[in-house]
């Protein structure tokens, strides 16, 4: 589900991603959520802390409130970087001792990120903001997905408190930046869920390998190992229970005894055509064919599952991913 803002704030982010693209200039939004000791609504006329934060900011800046508890900060001719200085100054003049919030996050995007619509700005705005506090980071930018500041365990669990549609939605921004035909990851993850039912997978294996294959890149774009320093997000005991058999299917994880064979074979395979067809941003029936066919004989070769290779043989261009080949 797209996160949007309020209608009157919606007119003006789209207006500014707009005359960004066309001129080719930067723009950043950031997402805050705190909590103020006194004050039920942070952008409260005459606060203190409304003082401060329009302080540091430009005329041409927008402030729009979400909720009593959430905001947001729009920047023009603004770059990821600017974003991350201001979120700082924010958080120098909030949070040192004496400040006015007991707790702030910060996330932010930006059209430099590989966003290119006023929806996809907001949405990965929001998800680096939950991001944030899942990983009691108090500035996340989207950045943050790709460049290996978290661990892989790290990561897992901020995936883990992000919602089905929050996990899409960084999914296909992911899948942008990657050059992937729109929607693969989606379409992929969806049949490798029939296949694991055909397989008879169990239904929180079949949630595993949907969210590798929805996730994949995750495996690049993190530490193996956590950081001494580095803590795992709060989860419940079923998500924690669940995060370890996550780990245990990861791409660099080492071969666990726990896992379905059958399911780590289809993982396999899926997460191989995956990186196969970044190379095409708009790949052709004939194409898919060959990559699919020289994926299948690579994995034959090193005596993958010869039901899952079977099955996934059977597949088309066309369950892979949904426009025309």
């Amino acid at each position: 589900m797209k996160k949007s803002l309020p209608l009157h704030n919606q007119g003006s982010i789209q207006q500014e991603l707009l005359r960004a693209l066309r001129y080719h200039r930067p723009l950043s939004l950031l997402a805050i959520t705190a909590e103020q000791s006194n004050t039920p609504s942070l952008l409260t006329a005459g606060t203190k802390l409304n003082d401060i934060i329009r302080k540091h900011l430009r005329n041409t800046d927008v402030v729009a409130e979400d909720s009593e508890t959430r905001f947001y900060l729009l920047l023009p001719e603004t770059p990821m970087e600017g974003g991350v200085v201001l979120a700082n100054r924010l958080v120098r003049d909030l949070i040192q001792p004496g400040g006015l919030l007991k707790s702030l996050y910060i996330g932010i995007s930006s059209i430099d990120e590989g966003v290119y619509r006023a929806d996809d700005l907001i949405s990965t705005a929001i998800i680096s903001n939950m991001a944030a506090r899942a990983a009691e980071r108090t500035i996340f930018p989207v950045s943050a997905f790709r460049d290996q500041s978290l661990s892989l365990p790290s990561m897992v669990a901020v995936m883990l408190t992000l919602s089905a549609d929050d996990l899409e939605e960084l999914s296909a921004f992911l899948e942008r930046t990657r050059h992937e035909p729109e929607g693969m990851r989606k379409s992929a993850s969806e049949l490798a869920i029939k296949l694991g039912r055909k397989l008879k997978l169990d239904d929180d294996i079949q949630e595993v390998v949907r969210f590798w294959v929805l996730m994949h890149d995750i495996s690049r774009n993190t530490a193996p190992e956590p950081d001494p320093s580095e803590t795992l997000p709060h989860l419940s005991r079923r998500k924690k229970a669940f995060h370890t058999i996550l780990m245990h299917y990861s791409p660099l994880g080492e071969p666990s005894a726990k896992t379905d064979s059958k399911a780590k074979a289809l993982l396999e395979i899926f997460q191989a055509v995956l990186k196969e067809i970044e190379a095409y941003h708009n790949p052709t029936e004939e194409i898919f064919d060959d990559i699919l066919h020289k994926v299948l004989a690579s994995c034959e070769g090193r005596g993958v599952d010869k039901q899952v290779l079977a099955l996934v043989r059977k597949t088309s261009s066309s369950d892979w991913f949904s426009y025309p080949a």
